[in-house]
Formats: structure tokens, sequence, C-alpha cells
């Protein structure tokens, strides 16, 4: 008997260390450079995220895009949002001709020059994008498919009169969820 009791006290113990190894992980940091509209895309990313994968996101603001890219380059942040009018000039170009060939420049050239892999748009929401490391991409496979959920669910007048009903950090969380519990898709 005591040998069974013993037993099942060790296969417990290593059950609940294979659990508590299943759960923690890697936080995913979101990138923003303070923006109100990129605060609210983060943090709707993060709770999406958070709800359906279990992962932890952190959402770090930075005070430009410069220090935001510069994180970027040390690894610091997987995921930003970013719109193609504002990756030209990160990338030092001139507004080209044709919106489709402007954004297949900017996805070319993120992914050479600065490592990073562009999502599909956010339904028109001021053209911004979902923008992940290639490291990240890697590591969560499922975020492009999860994150692409955004693109159907956020148009721009829905984006729009979300934006008017934040006033504050903390109701940015409040407006992020009921936004994506009125979508289903937390």
């Amino acid at each position: 008997m005591k040998k069974i009791i013993a037993f099942c006290v060790a296969a417990s113990i290593l059950a609940a260390v294979h659990l508590s190894s299943a759960c923690v992980g890697k936080t995913i940091h979101i990138g923003i450079s303070g923006a109100a509209s990129e605060r609210l895309l983060a943090e709707i990313a993060a709770l999406l995220i958070t709800e359906r994968t279990g992962s932890s996101v952190k959402v770090d603001a930075y005070k430009d895009s410069k220090e935001l890219y510069n994180a970027v380059r040390l690894g610091n942040v997987n995921i930003l949002f970013e719109n193609t009018g504002h990756a030209l000039e990160v990338l030092g170009k001139q507004n080209g001709s044709g919106s489709a060939s402007k954004v297949d420049f900017v996805k070319s050239e993120y992914r050479k020059s600065l490592n990073l892999v562009w999502l599909e748009p956010m339904g028109g929401v001021q053209q911004y994008s979902s923008v992940l490391t290639v490291d990240t991409l890697s590591n969560y496979p499922a975020l492009p498919k999860l994150l692409n959920k955004l693109s159907g669910a956020l148009t721009n007048d829905a984006y729009t009169k979300l934006l008017k009903s934040v006033d504050s950090s903390d109701k940015t969380k409040k407006v992020a969820k009921d936004f994506l519990k009125s979508k289903k898709l937390i």
C-alpha cells in the first residue's frame, strides 16, 4: 500500500511539473510609439492573443518610432502595428505610385532589411497592418491566422467609433475587451 501511495505522489508531482512548464513561456511584447490609435490596436491584439492562446502579452510604449524600431532591432519587441506611409518613411523612401506596389515594396524591404513580416491590413484601419519579427513567426506560427481575424472585424467606421470612446489607457482595455466580445473573437 505504501508503494502505491508513493507511486501516486510521484506521478502527481511529475504531472504538476509537466503542466507548469507547459504554461510558462516567453512573454510576447507588442511595441507602440505612443499614438492612441496604436495603443488601441495593441490592446485589442494583446487581449485576443492572451484569451485565445494563453500566452502572456505586454504592451510596451516607446517615445517615438525611432526608439520603437531600435527595440525591434534589439529583440525587445515581437509585434508592432504599422501603415505603409510611415513604413516608407522608416525605410527612407518617398511615397511611390500605386497602393499595391507600395505595400509589396514595404513587405519586401521590411523582410530584407529589418527581418519583419507584414500580415494582412486590418480592414482599412488607417491602413495599419500587424508586423511580426521573423523569430516571433517561427516561435508562434499560429499568430498570423489569429491576428488576421482582426482584418475582417475592424473596419474604419468601427475603429473610429472605438477610438472616440477611449479617453484613458484604463478605458482602452475595456473598449478592446467589449469589442472582441461583440465580434465573438473571445
